[in-house]
């Protein structure tokens, strides 16, 4: 038999449901692989920076389909006036600028607006049937979750510090391989520097070879020491960039397993909670089958005595019947005592049922708190009918 789910599980599920929902929602409104209709009016209503992002994210999602597509079903090439990042490279930063968009979408609905007013193609059909879907699902899984959610701010802030890290630890892994790409730049832009300037003192010393011969071996000698120098820099300086990359690799999986560590002890936690609650269910159930069979025998024994009382009146009566007419008066302030001493001692026995009644629903009524009190970490308990 599987588990079912608890409170803080289903919570997730739907929050993260209704999350994703609204997120693809705004970006429904976003054309895929192309700009908007009327671009400079566009760009006029909404200003330069949101339509360099929005720019910035189609050209991504442009080279994303140009890397993912197979080379046998690319079309003539890809056109674009940059060497294209290997396909790890640009998944991130296709990642990272769709956060952005909605982000930037959801902070500012007029952009959203703009966006469908400017389209006059709308939402495409694929994108609509996905929503559809993923909506059929968000309220499918809500019907199957029986039971309430509640919200633990310690745990929603401890899953935003940890995505807060890998966000922090992916920027670092771009920003090193976008140091290493400049810096590739700037060496390949120095030794084609550095050629030009060896052709031209290589024609300068054509024209006077004869008279200055020992002097372009010497400036051949310092160039190439020149360029071995700084190969050797570049090669360094490669080298530890590669080192510090690996070790923020590193800490990032030393991290994350920390992380998976800590979630476990905290999910044992609830777990022995969840048991200490079973427990004290278990023993209010047994409690209050004793008091039940403690409330049986006493009515039990309430029935005896009140067939007793009666078997007892209709005797006496006999008695008084057969006495003289002089006693008459005295059998009636008998009969009266005796059935004051009846009803007092009902009284009595009817006071003390409903005492010990009373004492068994205030019980009830504290261990109902207590269970409420442990209850905000776990599952609830099943109520007692």
């Amino acid at each position: 038999m599987a588990p079912s789910l608890t409170n803080v599980e289903a919570q997730r599920i739907m929050a993260i449901l209704e999350e994703t929902y609204n997120k693809l929602q705004l970006l429904s409104c976003v054309p895929p692989l192309r700009r908007v209709p009327d671009y400079d009016a566009f760009v006029d209503e909404v200003g330069p920076e949101v339509a360099q992002v929005l720019d910035e994210q189609v050209l991504l999602e442009q080279q994303y389909k140009w890397v993912s597509t197979p080379q046998h079903e690319q079309d003539a090439g890809f056109d674009g006036d940059q060497t294209l990042p290997d396909f790890e490279t640009l998944d991130d930063e296709l990642r990272h600028s769709t956060r952005v968009v909605c982000r930037m979408l959801r902070e500012a609905p007029g952009i959203s607006k703009q966006l469908r007013e400017m389209d006059s193609d709308g939402v495409s059909s694929t994108m609509r049937k996905f929503l559809a879907t993923t909506h059929e699902l968000k309220n499918q899984t809500f019907q199957k979750l029986s039971t309430s959610v509640e919200e633990e701010k310690s745990k929603e802030d401890w899953f935003l510090e940890i995505s807060a890290r890998e966000e922090k630890a992916s920027q670092t892994l771009r920003q090193l391989q976008k140091e290493i790409k400049a810096e590739k730049a700037e060496r390949e832009k120095q030794v084609s520097a550095r050629n030009d300037t060896i052709q031209k003192l290589r024609e300068e010393l054509e024209l006077i070879k004869a008279s200055t011969l020992a002097e372009e071996r010497q400036l051949d000698t310092e160039t190439k020491a020149t360029e071995e120098a700084d190969k050797n820099a570049f090669t360094g300086k490669e080298t530890a960039l590669s080192e510090e990359f690996k070790r923020l690799t590193e800490e990032l999986k030393t991290k994350r397993a920390a992380n998976k560590e800590a979630e476990d002890q905290l999910r044992k936690r609830k777990v022995k909670y969840e048991a200490e609650a079973s427990n004290w269910i278990t023993k209010y159930d047994t409690e209050m089958e004793e008091k039940d069979k403690e409330i049986s025998a006493l009515r039990l024994i309430y029935e005896e005595e009140k067939k007793e009382l009666n078997r007892l009146e209709t005797y006496f009566n006999k008695l008084l019947a057969e006495r003289e007419a002089a006693l008459v008066e005295e059998r009636k302030k008998a009969e009266e005592r005796a059935r004051q001493q009846a009803q007092m001692a009902t009284l009595a026995k009817a006071a003390t049922m409903l005492q010990k009644m009373w004492r068994g629903k205030v019980a009830r009524r504290e261990l109902e708190k207590m269970k409420s009190g442990k209850g905000g970490k776990g599952k609830k308990g099943k109520k007692k009918k």
